[in-house]
Order: C-alpha cells, then sequence, then structure tokens
C-alpha cells in the first residue's frame, strides 16, 4: 500500500513540473458573437467605435413608406387681357323727302286773262306792245301767278314774262312782273303754291 502512495506523489510531482514549465495555458480563441437573437445577446453588447451610432432597428416585413422629391409649385402662365374692340355699327341717316309743294291751280273766280294784262300796261321792263297770257292765271289765296309773252309770237321761241299779283280781281296789285319774280317778298310773303310757280320751290 505505501508503495502506491508513492507512485501517485510521484505522479503528481511530476504533472506539477510539467505544468509549471509550459507557463499560462493559451487563450481560446476569440469567435464572433452570435448574431440570432434567440441568444439574447443585444447589440448594445458590443461596443462600437466612437463616432458611430446603432441604427433604429426595422420591424421584420414593413417597408418605411416612400417619399417623393418635393417640387417647386409653378403658377400658370397667364395671357395678358387682350381688349376687344366691338364691330363698329354704321348709322344710316335717311334724309326724309321733301315734302311736295302742291302747285298752285288756276283760278277759278278770276282774276280772267284780260285783268291780268291790264295791270301790265305802262309797268318799267314790259314792252309796250300787244300781250297775251301764255299760261294761267293761278291763283292761292289772294295771290296770281301768269305767264306773259308778246302777242302772235311761237310759244317756244318767245321770251317769256312772268307777273305776281295780290288782290282782288277787280282791284289788282302787281308784286313783281318781268323775267324774274322770284323776289324776297315773294319768296317771304307768297303762298306756296305761288312761290313753287314763281321760283320753282
Amino acid at each position: 500500500m505505501q508503495r502506491n502512495v508513492r507512485h501517485r506523489l510521484l505522479a503528481l510531482a511530476g504533472l506539477l513540473t510539467l505544468l509549471a514549465g509550459c507557463g499560462e495555458p493559451p487563450a481560446p480563441p476569440l469567435t464572433a458573437p452570435p448574431l440570432d437573437g434567440s441568444t439574447g445577446a443585444s447589440t448594445s453588447a458590443y461596443p462600437l467605435p466612437s463616432g458611430l451610432t446603432v441604427p433604429a432597428p426595422v420591424p421584420t416585413g414593413i417597408l418605411p413608406p416612400a417619399t417623393l422629391p418635393t417640387v417647386p409649385y409653378v403658377p400658370p402662365a397667364t395671357l395678358p387681357p387682350v381688349a376687344t374692340t366691338p364691330p363698329r355699327t354704321t348709322t344710316t341717316t335717311t334724309t326724309p323727302p321733301a315734302p311736295t309743294v302742291s302747285l298752285a291751280p288756276k283760278c277759278r273766280s278770276g282774276p280772267t286773262p284780260a285783268q291780268m294784262l291790264a295791270v301790265l300796261k305802262g309797268l318799267p321792263g314790259i314792252p309796250d306792245r300787244k300781250l297775251a297770257v301764255a299760261d294761267g292765271p293761278y291763283c292761292a289765296g289772294s295771290w296770281q301767278f301768269a305767264a306773259v309773252q308778246i302777242a302772235g309770237e311761237d310759244p317756244k321761241e318767245a321770251e317769256q314774262l312772268f307777273v305776281v299779283t295780290t288782290g282782288t280781281p277787280t282791284a289788282l296789285k302787281v308784286i313783281e312782273a318781268g323775267t324774274d319774280v322770284c323776289s324776297v317778298e315773294v319768296q317771304s310773303k307768297a303762298p306756296a303754291g305761288i312761290r313753287a310757280r314763281a321760283c320753282g320751290a
């Protein structure tokens, strides 16, 4: 039995000597930390270099909403107002026709042609020859008009004389006598029918 104890002591002494000569046992090799979340390890257990931050974890199966770039607002182009000119309307002015003046009709109650010729005798500008009434006499109110020529001459070639009188057939007063009887007094005082025959209007 003592022999067995001795053998054990010698073996233990040899083992201690072997361990003392080899120094510290080598450190186990470094291995990457498990990434599986089931180990319970978190990223906070492994320090990161200075200046780096751990990104926030994104839930599995959920993508962040897409964001469109901001486009600056461009107002719609506006054209300057166009001035519209209304169509020009032409107003046609219609001049009413001048009223037709009725010529004085032939006298029904005198004077007679002989009475008209009687008042012409001795008047200046009247030929001292036998005269005849070529047209008329015409009456309007108390006014009379007649065309006179030298008796026996062709009416187309004879010189026409005219006479304008006023008053009653038995008391005629000569207003104008000659080749032109459209005087101021005839235009302003004679009836329209007499004025139309003496002045043509």
